[in-house]
């Protein structure tokens, strides 16, 4: 998942599914005032997908109860559909619909749906839109640091103590496969120029695994969704950064960074 989804209170739900819907490259807004023929309704999260041809344009209830969502709430929901021309609409909720409720839903254009099935919808686009740019732009500095092939980052080495060229090489052998890692994983599937994309991963653990792999056990991460592996693998990312700016000087780790 990319979030925890044992939500306790619906302010934290509603904000959650509007950064989901940021995140993968939506306009949204949490409690947006949208006008009707009978004057103003408010709604939890409204979103606008610009990249898509027709602009389609999506509005969200939240329900934080643990009771199925009744078919009140569905009828109510249709009402500031269709006075607000939205093309798509989610009830988003903890338990999902009543049975009446999910009859109700069948054949029009509102999705009765936890939280959980969610993010499994978006997933795949979360991972491309702002997983895999997040860790590129974090992670760009230190693979350029680590890379086997650099002259600017070998012609900075030739200026270093020797203690310090050997913290150099320990930082690359401890840390140069997981760049690589990063790389051809993520940033590739991001950059198309780069050759073929490679596929998201649905699986932490799997993902966690095979970092753990590359790094020998360095580094350990706890993470049980994405939102949190992806804030520590930015802050160890940060970390090592700043072991190499320390090592090289700043102005120098600057230099040899640009293109």
């Amino acid at each position: 998942m990319v979030e925890n989804p044992n939500l306790d209170d619906w302010k934290t739900l509603q904000y959650f599914v509007y950064r989901l819907f940021t995140e993968i490259g939506f306009t949204a807004q949490e409690e947006a005032v949208l006008q009707t023929p009978r004057g103003v309704v408010e709604v939890d999260v409204y979103a606008v997908d610009e990249n898509s041809v027709d602009k389609i344009r999506y509005i969200v209830e939240c329900k934080c109860w643990t009771a199925t969502v009744h078919q009140g709430v569905v009828h109510a929901f249709t009402t500031v559909m269709q006075e607000t021309g939205t093309n798509i609409g989610f009830i988003v909720s903890k338990a999902g619909l009543q049975t009446g409720a999910i009859r109700y839903t069948t054949n029009t254009n509102i999705v009765g749906i936890t939280f959980n099935e969610l993010q499994n919808r978006y997933f795949d686009s979360w991972w491309k839109n702002h997983f895999c740019h997040a860790i590129a732009e974090k992670e760009e500095n230190v693979l350029s640091s680590t890379a086997p092939f650099n002259f600017r980052r070998d012609a900075a080495l030739e200026n270093l103590a020797e203690d310090k060229i050997k913290l150099f090489f320990n930082i690359e052998r401890n840390y140069g496969a997981f760049s690589k890692f990063i790389w051809t994983r993520d940033f590739r599937t991001i950059s198309p120029l780069f050759g073929k994309r490679s596929p998201g991963i649905s699986q932490i653990e799997e993902y966690k695994e095979k970092l753990s792999d590359l790094l020998e056990g360095h580094i350990t991460f706890r993470a049980t969704c994405w939102r949190e592996l992806l804030d520590e693998m930015c802050g160890w990312l940060d970390e090592v950064e700043q072991s190499l700016r320390k090592l090289f000087g700043c102005d120098t780790f600057q230099y040899l960074l640009q293109d």
